[in-house]
């Protein structure tokens, strides 16, 4: 081999160790980006076992922002051992207490949750830049797209350092639900409903609308029920910086005076999400009593929402809402969809519909029911016309069996909402995000005045 030859075959060696490193870097791409934005991220005390029996007055949550550890808003929410949420504030009489179940000193407990929010999460940070020694590593992954997001959950010797940061308020005296994002009102059902947290804001409801129908000896006695034949009690509630737990109790007048027994109801409430329970309880078979049943449960927006449009999946074409039934608006299609979004220049909503196995497997028929009207009129309207007033209808209801019947609508939205957008927040659902905990390599204990 010649001189030539050797220098030719080095320099060729030197190109493959300096260059095709980098290219097969460059071809193998960055890490995805962590994007989710909307995700609530809750998980369950006994993951958390190095830290269980810590007073929750100690405990901080923290995310690394630009090489920053700071605190990020998060709560802690007792639970009981049988799962039930045991909330921080009872009423006794016309007054609100701190719940006397409660101890003095609350403990992090395996039955609890830890709730925080997806947009507060940051970047892995070694042990070493921990503000305390002791404490675990949160690693959130989005099973999209595998990207990851972390938090740290530390404890301290003294009250560990919070974050001011509360996204959403309650007033249990009026029962309003206050935040940057969505606000709303829900005496009874859901009549409120604005973006930022000015309640004198145009509200964007008219009001929720519940219309049941049953018809005996063969149709010669009907009777009609509506949202006003239904009446509710707060029992308890916790407001926390991430979200608003309260206990219900709900009843309804029946006929002749009777009414039904008090039913308790669970409600959770987000800055961006509104979750809206529905619980329906038939003692028995309905067709032993009765020759047909049905019942309509739709949400009537207001005029404050006219110009905007609605769009779900198996819907041609988009609808434009302003109170005026176009040809496309009376052919809409009779399935129920599994979501609705109302886009417009107040911002986005995203509607979802969710039942329990026992409606899914009913003998009854679920349609889509949809007016926009303004011109209707129905005598319990807080505004006279329709504007987009959307639900289910369902129909065949004396076929049900006796037992407990749960539907779960769900409210999302924001400000600054375009089309598409309705994926953030559906995949909360459909992809939830996975959340894994890490602890030290070994044991570390706190150290005074770390904090």
């Amino acid at each position: 081999m010649t001189r030539l030859s050797k220098s030719g075959l080095f320099f060729l060696f030197l190109i493959l160790v300096l260059i095709l490193p980098a290219f097969a870097s460059e071809n193998r791409g960055a890490p995805p980006i962590f994007s989710r934005t909307e995700d609530p991220i809750v998980i369950a005390g006994e993951k958390l076992q190095p830290l269980l029996n810590q007073e929750i007055s100690l405990l901080g949550l923290f995310a690394d922002r630009a090489g920053k550890l700071s605190p990020v808003p998060f709560q802690i929410d007792k639970k009981d051992k049988d799962g039930q949420y045991t909330l921080e504030m009872t009423k006794s009489g016309d007054k609100w207490q701190r719940n006397p179940e409660l101890p003095s000193s609350l403990k992090l407990e395996k039955n609890d949750e830890i709730v925080f929010r997806s947009r507060d999460l940051g970047e892995k940070a070694s042990p070493d830049k921990w503000p305390s020694s002791q404490g675990l590593e949160i690693e959130v992954t989005d099973p999209v797209n595998q990207s990851k997001a972390y938090a740290y959950l530390l404890a301290f010797l003294e009250p560990a350092p919070r974050s001011p940061v509360d996204f959403i308020e309650f007033r249990p005296e009026s029962s309003l639900f206050l935040s940057d994002e969505l606000s709303s009102k829900i005496p009874v059902f859901l009549n409120f409903l604005v973006f930022g947290r000015d309640p004198k804001s145009p509200n964007l409801f008219d009001r929720f609308k519940l219309r049941i129908g049953t018809s005996f000896l063969f149709g010669k006695i009907k009777v009609e029920k509506t949202e006003e034949d239904f009446q509710a009690r707060l029992l308890a509630y916790t407001d926390g910086p991430i979200r608003v737990i309260t206990i219900q109790e709900l009843r309804a007048d029946l006929v002749a005076g009777v009414k039904s027994p008090w039913i308790k109801q669970v409600s959770i409430s987000y800055p961006n999400r509104i979750d809206f329970p529905i619980e329906i309880h038939i003692p028995f078979r309905p067709g032993l009593i009765i020759n047909e049943a049905h019942a309509t449960n739709t949400f009537d927006f207001s005029e404050n929402i006219s110009g905007s449009i609605l769009y779900y999946p198996s819907l041609p074409a988009p609808l434009v809402v302003d109170g005026v039934m176009s040809p496309a608006e009376l052919n809409v299609p009779s399935d129920y969809p599994p979501w609705c979004a109302l886009a417009g220049k107040f911002g986005g909503i995203v509607t979802t519909l969710k039942y329990d196995d026992n409606v899914a497997q009913a003998d009854i028929k679920k349609t889509f029911f949809y007016r926009d009207d303004r011109n209707y009129r129905d005598q319990f309207d807080n505004k006279p016309g329709s504007f987009g007033e959307m639900g289910i209808k369902i129909t065949g209801m004396e076929n049900l069996k006796g037992g407990v019947y749960r539907f779960r609508m769900v409210f999302y939205g924001r400000k600054n909402f375009k089309p598409g957008d309705e994926k953030e927040f559906l995949q909360i659902e459909s992809h939830p995000l996975e959340a894994e905990i890490h602890f030290p390599e070994k044991p570390l204990t706190i150290k005074k005045g770390q904090n």
